[in-house]
């Protein structure tokens, strides 16, 4: 019952959250320079039609107005209409939102994959060569941009090389095979950075556990280190480790627009971004506030896994 409350308690902050994220985007929008209809009907167009547009999508409203007729809208589960293919946003959601979530899902599985174990074998070894190989690992990983990796993945692996695709996308549906083939390159590219900063975290978090009393008595009984590493070090460590993993995930939702331009794959962040471009005002809200929607479910999710980690913690 107590997990009820505290869900229902941090469902119930996310919503003035949600509203103060939904007034920052519509302002932010508002202030950028450039009218949605002139973008759409061309700079040639006459100042009849642009006027007739403006009202059809009811721009020529005060800001206020048009505020809470996107709010109320979007309240009733209507995002509102897309200026340029005049299609549903909704709908654009729905067919855009699965490609972002299986390709943040894929790195932050590769990503821990890699990181945790590089972390745990540098934190148990610490000054031997597996640790300071880490840490340059880590630097660099930490130091390359997504968007350059992404274009040497591309020249290498997908142009030279002829190994896999450089762009597209194919769902999980329609073939798996082909969908895990144009999924590799981004996934690793979105991967790369975040493998590093855990593998340095997931270090550090064993560093400050290894040499605790208990550790000690444990091999004091003669386990195995490999035992003491994953029995009594690991889930001690795994608060923080935990903590990381939501944040990237989180951090990966946002972030994976600039992997999804790269690679061209039909997802959330690449519409929100050609929605910018078009000054295409209901696209790029709704898009930001499904984000900030999930980043907060994210959280949520992350904070009831400590409960699980710690059973101490669902008494606090």
């Amino acid at each position: 019952m107590s997990s009820l409350i505290y869900v229902a308690r941090r469902l119930a902050l996310a919503a003035p959250l949600l509203l103060g994220m939904s007034l920052l985007v519509f302002g932010l929008m508002r202030v950028i320079p450039g009218d949605p209809a002139v973008v759409v009907l061309g700079y040639k167009a006459t100042p009849e039609s642009v006027r007739a547009l403006r009202e059809t999508f009811h721009l020529d409203e005060p800001v206020p107005r048009q505020y809470l007729r996107w709010l109320g809208g979007v309240l009733r589960g209507d995002f509102g209409i897309d200026y340029r293919q005049n299609e549903p946003i909704g709908r654009m959601i729905l067919d855009r939102l699965p490609v972002t979530l299986e390709l943040t899902v894929l790195a932050a599985l590769v990503a821990a994959l890699i990181g945790v174990p590089l972390g745990l074998l540098a934190g148990a070894r610490r000054g031997g060569a597996a640790d300071r190989a880490s840490l340059a690992l880590g630097l660099v990983g930490i130091s390359i941009p997504d968007f350059w990796l992404g274009i040497m993945l591309i020249l290498t692996l997908s142009l030279a090389a002829g190994l896999l695709p450089s762009s597209g996308f194919v769902f999980f549906a329609e073939s798996p095979l082909e969908n895990f083939q144009y999924l590799v390159l981004p996934t690793l590219t979105l991967a790369a950075s975040r493998a590093a900063a855990l593998g340095r975290l997931t270090r550090a978090a064993v560093l400050d556990v290894v040499h605790r009393p208990f550790v000690q008595f444990a091999r004091a009984k003669g386990l195995s280190e490999g035992a003491i590493l994953l029995r009594h070090v690991l889930p001690n460590a795994a608060i923080p480790i935990v903590t990381v993993i939501g944040l990237q995930v989180g951090y990966m939702l946002g972030g994976a627009i600039v992997v999804e331009t790269i690679f061209a794959l039909p997802g959330l962040g690449r519409m929100t971004l050609d929605a910018v471009l078009e000054r295409n005002y209901p696209v790029v809200q709704s898009g930001l506030l499904v984000v900030g929607a999930m980043f907060m479910v994210v959280n949520l999710v992350t904070d009831l896994l400590y409960g699980v980690i710690d059973p101490r913690l669902r008494r606090r």
